[in-house]
């Protein structure tokens, strides 16, 4: 047992020097003095007689309320019955003392306050209206009656007489009668209320006020003597008599009981002990990063709404600085994940000397952190922070023996302007983070509306675009590819259009990213070259000397281990010989040197699928795979080609393309060919196809295929300009 101890709570008990514990406290009051049981019974029965007594006053005033207007209203049926008639022949007669002398002697009626007779007459300029008494502004009670006459057999209505009584009295009375009743019954309420309190106090509160006085006294580690009341023995035992004997049996097991809970008591310490050890390694890795020390995720979010409140009590904003280590994923994976986590350590030391003593630090795991500064002077000083924890890692880390540089890119955002709640800010200072990794990292990045903007149509672009793939919005436009010698088309590029719902059409460049990003350029892809193999196929024929296709791989389409299957099964299900499909991809793809990309080029190459090098020498380009991959055809990119005319160094550039891949067995397409002195440049160095918008704009292939040559023809007409809705190349992005 604990001495009004909480639960759970050990309770030390110290034996005397008898060695016994001492007393209990006394800490027991006195139920007559501090309101105990007589009060509380006085209390209720005065409120319960109270409530009668009002209860039952306020149906007898209403049942009195009730016959004063029903007496009220019978003096309006007497009126109704004995003056109206006489009243009527007087009004006839229009006699003015007679109508008057009704009228007072209806206001001598108990409680009427006013009379009126108000003549109806159609003829008369000014009706009679006599009236006795004092009209009220809101009559309690009144009535109408009409005054009429039977003439020649008809019902005449000479005018109406208006009576109106007054409540006043009936009030007064009902109030008289109220204060009567509440004092007779006060009274009488008091008298028994203070005969029951007596006789409450003298059989049983007493008694009770005894039984506390003795447990006071009583010492719960001593064996204590029988307990007994003051009072004349019952014929049989009462409640008092139970409560006595309880008493006595709790004294005498109380005691043995004492002896036990001294051992349990130590007991309960130690393990009350093991319990707090426990609960704070809970606490901490519930609130803690476990490799750094610093805050988690759960606390930051904590801390953060709590710099919220304080800056909206203190008005003065506060700042979120979002950090993430810019080249860890290098270390991490070249050195192990131990060096990884020394790294960590230390960037968190880092941290923790470029903030102040009242901000918050946390670990959200991996290699992001969280500052949160509450009550700032602006972004001047968040500002000054971003700049000290730039500065913190401006010098090399040590790891395993070596010098390793691990810059930060920081995102910042404010509250209130950033964000009203810890979501928000948390949400607008990763874009602001993000910003930064996109502008170079190692730099901080300050949240901005044009942020959100950006990120705003990104969503609805990646929305618009799932639901464009669902509905089949794109379409495919072709641009032809031309003989250098003689401008006779040969082949086509397929450009995927998105068709927007005013009718418009959006290039890829607008979309393509998003796609790649969100995983839905393999389905795209994989639309794209079925519905250039069947388009091709259905408007050119079958035939292995028709025109071919080339048609854009993205980097993922390539990883993808169902790509090459797609590709053979929309060539066999549309009948399209694979020499007529060109697939162009581009030189950065074949830099990482991943096997499934290897596999899928070289099943492609013995299938007998023509390959392209997509904006040759825009990448990081390394020779080396030209001779490890089937290429049959080099692109030289329009950058090149817009500027081989006009300086010296890139003609010669354009030459040594088309010189080196003559060289290695490939063909070479110019794109971008806008000029006739760029296509008379080209066609003079060799270059053997070419494409742009002196040859041909993108359109739907039926617009194109008019200008191709017939299956069975030797020869055509070579293909002139031709115009069309595209708009002029994108400049040179290198």
């Amino acid at each position: 047992m604990s001495d009004g101890s909480a639960p759970g709570r050990a309770v030390t008990i110290r034996p005397g020097n008898d060695g016994n514990p001492p007393p209990l406290g006394r800490r027991l009051s006195i139920p007559w003095a501090g309101g105990g049981i007589a009060v509380s019974l006085l209390f209720w029965i005065l409120l319960f007689s109270t409530l009668v007594t009002l209860v039952s006053t306020a149906l007898q005033l209403y049942f009195d309320f009730r016959r004063e207007v029903r007496g009220i209203e019978g003096r309006f049926d007497e009126i109704r019955l004995s003056t109206v008639p006489s009243m009527s022949n007087s009004l006839w007669v229009v006699d003015h003392d007679q109508l008057r002398l009704l009228l007072n002697g209806i206001i001598r009626l108990p409680d009427i306050q006013m009379a009126e007779v108000r003549e109806h007459s159609a003829t008369a300029k000014n009706p009679l209206v006599l009236t006795v008494g004092t009209p009220q502004e809101r009559p309690g009670l009144h009535a109408e009656m009409p005054l009429t006459r039977l003439a020649e057999g008809k019902t005449l209505t000479l005018g109406t007489l208006r009576v109106e009584a007054t409540l006043d009295d009936v009030y007064h009375r009902l109030l008289t009668t109220a204060e009567v009743i509440l004092i007779s019954q006060g009274i009488k309420t008091f008298l028994v209320s203070g005969f029951i309190l007596f006789i409450c106090h003298r059989l049983v509160t007493r008694h009770l006020i005894s039984i506390a006085a003795s447990m006071r006294r009583h010492d719960r580690l001593s064996s204590p003597p029988l307990l007994t009341l003051d009072r004349p023995a019952p014929s049989r035992p009462d409640e008092l008599d139970q409560l006595i004997r309880s008493f006595n049996d709790l004294a005498g097991d109380l005691y043995a009981a004492n002896c036990e809970l001294a051992g349990a008591n130590a007991a309960l310490e130690h393990d009350i002990a093991l319990r707090r050890s426990y609960e704070e390694q809970l606490y901490r890795q519930a609130h803690f990063d476990e490799l750094t020390g610093l805050a988690n995720r759960l606390l930051t979010r904590d801390r953060l709404e709590q710099a919220i409140l304080s800056s909206r009590r203190n008005q003065l904003p506060s700042a979120l600085l979002f950090i993430d280590l810019d080249n860890f994923k290098n270390v991490n994976d070249t050195l192990g994940h131990e060096a990884g986590d020394t790294l960590l350590r230390e960037a968190a030391n880092r941290l923790s000397a470029s903030i102040r003593q009242g901000d918050t630090l946390a670990r959200m795991g991996g290699d992001e952190f969280l500052v949160v500064l509450p009550c700032i002077a602006g972004n001047v000083a968040a500002r000054g922070v971003a700049e000290r924890v730039l500065e913190a890692f401006a010098p090399p880390f040590r790891i395993c023996g070596h010098d390793h540089f691990v810059t930060a890119s920081i995102g910042i955002a404010l509250y209130p302007s950033d964000g009203s709640d810890a979501p928000e800010l948390m949400r607008n200072a990763d874009l602001a983070l993000y910003r930064a990794k996109e502008r170079g990292r190692n730099r901080y990045e300050f949240f901005t509306a044009e942020i959100n903007e950006r990120v705003q149509q990104r969503i609805m672009l990646e929305s618009r675009l799932r639901l464009a793939v669902l509905r089949s919005e794109f379409v495919l436009h072709y641009q032809p590819i031309v003989e250098a010698g003689g401008r006779r088309p040969v082949a086509l590029e397929a450009l995927l259009r998105w068709r927007q719902p005013d009718g418009t059409l959006v290039g890829p460049g607008h979309f393509i990213c998003v796609a790649e990003e969100v995983g839905l350029i393999g389905e795209i892809g994989a639309w794209v070259i079925e519905t250039a193999i069947r388009e091709t196929a259905d408007l050119f024929g079958k035939e292995a000397s028709a025109p071919r296709v080339a048609v854009n791989v993205s980097p993922r389409q390539l990883r993808d281990p169902s790509f090459v299957f797609r590709v053979t099964e929309a060539l066999a299900a549309h009948g399209l010989p694979p020499s007529r499909l060109e697939l162009e991809i581009t030189e950065g793809v074949l830099m990482d040197e991943a096997p499934e990309v290897t596999d899928a080029l070289h099943r492609l190459c013995s299938y007998g699928v023509r390959l392209s090098i997509d904006d040759f020498g825009t990448g990081y380009s390394s020779l080396s795979y030209l001779q490890r991959y089937p290429f049959d055809m080099l692109k030289i990119d329009r950058c090149f080609v817009s500027n081989a005319t006009d300086g010296a160094a890139a003609a010669r550039l354009v030459e040594t393309i088309i010189m080196m891949a003559h060289g290695l067995g490939m063909e070479t397409i110019a794109e971008g060919v806008e000029t006739e002195e760029q296509f008379d440049f080209l066609q003079s160095k060799g270059c053997d196809q070419m494409q742009g918008y002196l040859l041909g704009h993108p359109a739907p292939l039926a617009e194109i295929a008019a200008r191709f040559p017939a299956a069975d023809a030797p020869s055509a007409r070579p293909l002139e300009t031709v115009t069309g809705d595209g708009t002029a190349p994108a400049p040179c992005a290198g």
